[in-house]
């Protein structure tokens, strides 16, 4: 090595020799701009909780069809009246049913005017179809045994055949016309995290203060002051499948959780977070 490169490396040397050392950190820059310079430990802050779902819902379709639309208003209305009056007569506190919006469109292929095998269509007419969904909701469920619930579902899906409902999700609603989540569970019954809001909340609440224990060890055993969180990366976040409600009365749209059994249901949270240090004071 010549002199001039050899005094270029001493003097870098003795610029990284008097800088004090700094906690390193993987994967993505988790740092606050113009920030790579602070001191401090980067710690992992987990929590893990299970719970039950607290509601049960069950997809119904009621539906009448008629050339006359006056006929069909009527019809439609009969069926749906015979469905609330069907599990209004279980008088369970804590049975609802709510109401998705009303499509009118008209009964079949009608816009081909032959059959299959080739044959001119007799009618002259357009069937005028009203048809609803219903969604069948059961809620408190979270302390029932596994028993109660296969009881109570088993009576929720009886009377809503009995009483004329489609039971289940229907293949011919166009997926824009209601709540693009709708379909996430394909099964007859669904149940349903109502709280998963808050369920999350407290689990974020855990992980920091998991970090935060992790961080003040390690500052006990390096002899330094633990100071506030600077940067805070997510790494393992509860549920993917999610919903988000929100009806008038909510200004912010809650999250829910569904999921097509009645189990202990995880809900995990890892986070990494990176705390500030600083020199003990002389007195200390």
């Amino acid at each position: 090595m010549n002199k001039p490169a050899l005094a270029v490396a001493v003097a870098l040397f003795g610029l990284s020799a008097g800088r004090p050392a700094v906690a390193q950190y993987f994967g993505q820059p988790m740092m606050a701009p113009n920030a790579e310079n602070i001191e401090g430990f980067t710690v992992a802050g987990k929590a893990y909780s299970t719970a039950k779902p607290n509601s049960v819902e069950i997809d119904l379709e009621v539906s009448a069809a008629s050339e006359l639309t006056a006929d069909a208003i009527v019809k439609y209305r009969d069926a749906k009246k015979r469905i609330h009056d069907a599990f209004g007569a279980l008088k369970l506190k804590n049975i609802g049913i709510d109401e998705r919006g009303l499509l009118v469109d008209q009964k079949g292929m009608m816009q081909n005017p032959y059959f299959w095998g080739g044959m001119p269509n007799a009618r002259t007419k357009t069937e005028v179809q009203l048809t609803r969904k219903l969604i069948v909701k059961a809620t408190d469920i979270r302390s029932m045994d596994e028993e109660s619930v296969l009881q109570l579902v088993g009576k929720l899906l009886d009377v809503a055949q009995d009483s004329g409902g489609k039971v289940g999700p229907q293949n011919n609603w166009n997926p824009y016309y209601y709540n693009p989540w709708q379909n996430m569970s394909n099964g007859l019954v669904r149940f349903v995290l109502e709280d998963f809001d808050k369920l999350q909340e407290e689990a974020y609440e855990k992980a920091v203060a998991d970090a935060r224990a992790r961080a003040e060890r390690l500052a006990r055993l390096s002899k330094v002051e633990l100071g506030p969180i600077v940067a805070v990366r997510e790494i393992v976040v509860p549920a993917d499948r999610t919903m988000m409600m929100g009806g008038s009365d909510e200004e912010v749209p809650r999250k829910r959780l569904e999921v097509s059994r009645f189990q202990e249901i995880p809900i995990r949270v890892e986070l990494l977070v990176r705390f500030s240090i600083q020199a003990k004071p002389n007195n200390k």
